[in-house]
């Protein structure tokens, strides 16, 4: 077993902060908000009260996580569309198992 290093522990929290950054900013966009994406809260629901997404958004917003992470997302990983923290956890879950 190794144990990570500082400087892998900071590359890994900054990788996940630009992945935060990223989803945040594709789902704004997507649902044409006028928001900064450091306004969204990272345990927002995206459906709901939270960020209103419908199925057509869901669906291009897995055509672009498809496309920007080469991550597929089937039928059964709506929870993954809990929040941003969801996604992103999601996201590296897959990318891990790449």
């Amino acid at each position: 077993m190794s144990v990570a290093t500082f400087e892998q522990i900071r590359a890994q929290a900054q990788s996940r902060l630009e992945k935060n950054t990223h989803l945040k900013s594709m789902i704004i966009d997507r649902l044409g908000l006028d928001v900064e994406p450091s306004v969204v809260s990272d345990n927002q629901p995206l459906f709901g009260r939270g960020l209103e997404m419908d199925s057509l958004d869901t669906l291009e917003i897995v055509v672009m996580i498809n496309s920007e992470y080469a991550v597929l997302i089937s039928d059964d990983d709506f929870e993954a569309f809990g929040s941003i923290n969801a996604l992103v956890d999601f996201v590296e879950a897959r990318e891990a198992r790449s």
